[in-house]
């Protein structure tokens, strides 16, 4: 029988090689669950079939709760995780991974000894040593247009060779490619491609085209 924390790594690697693989993680704020299942579903059929639904709304761990159960194919995570009672409201609702903007001794202790699949934020040297002290070596770089983007991981990739970043913050489809080039980079996150007034508008068509051109700025 695997142990708690090799099934907690095996998950945890499960997650980085998917966002590996797909290199853009779209980001999800709305709060109707029916718009919810619209987008994500559209997001994967043009080829994003992994998403990151935050905490930013009252009703969001409902939508994240229906979007998980309704989009069984697609990795459902939840971003901006603050406390670790969310930690575990998150995990009862059968996502996938959790996201933070940032990092407190409390959360990280609770986050290594959950087996949710967890990426704390860092925007710093000493937050990302706080990370590693926990054991994660895949952070949320946040937010990175600020922190200094690849300028920021590159410079961190010096003392700290075996991390890897995922970029979100000012993204888009645009810098994309540039941003993805660089070596410790995992992956970038943004919401570019589902953007709040074409989900509120209900455009899935054009939210399908913002996913394709995405997922090809991911392999350009």
């Amino acid at each position: 029988m695997m142990s708690h924390t090799n099934n907690s790594q095996a998950k945890l690697q499960n997650i980085i090689e998917q966002l590996a693989q797909l290199r853009v993680l779209p980001i999800l704020v709305t709060d109707d669950v029916d718009q919810a299942i619209r987008c994500v579903t559209t997001l994967a059929q043009h080829g994003l079939p992994a998403v990151e639904i935050t905490l930013r709304t009252p009703n969001a761990m409902q939508v994240l709760r229906e979007v998980v159960r309704a989009c069984p194919d697609v990795t459902v995570g939840a971003g901006t995780i603050l406390t670790p009672a969310q930690l575990d409201a998150v995990k009862e609702t059968g996502a996938a991974f959790g996201i933070s903007p940032g990092i407190t001794p409390v959360l990280a202790k609770a986050a290594a000894e959950s087996d949710l699949p967890y990426f704390p934020g860092v925007g710093s040297a000493s937050d990302l040593m706080l990370a590693l002290e926990h054991g994660f070596s895949v952070v949320k770089l946040f937010p990175s247009d600020i922190v200094g983007s690849t300028k920021m991981a590159k410079a961190l990739g010096g003392p700290f060779p075996d991390v890897r970043f995922c970029l979100t913050g000012g993204v888009t489809v645009e810098t994309t490619p540039a941003l993805l080039q660089q070596s410790n980079v995992l992956c970038v996150g943004g919401s570019w491609m589902c953007p709040a007034n074409l989900i509120q508008a209900g455009d899935w068509d054009a939210i399908g085209k913002l996913a394709s051109a995405a997922a090809a700025a991911a392999k350009a």
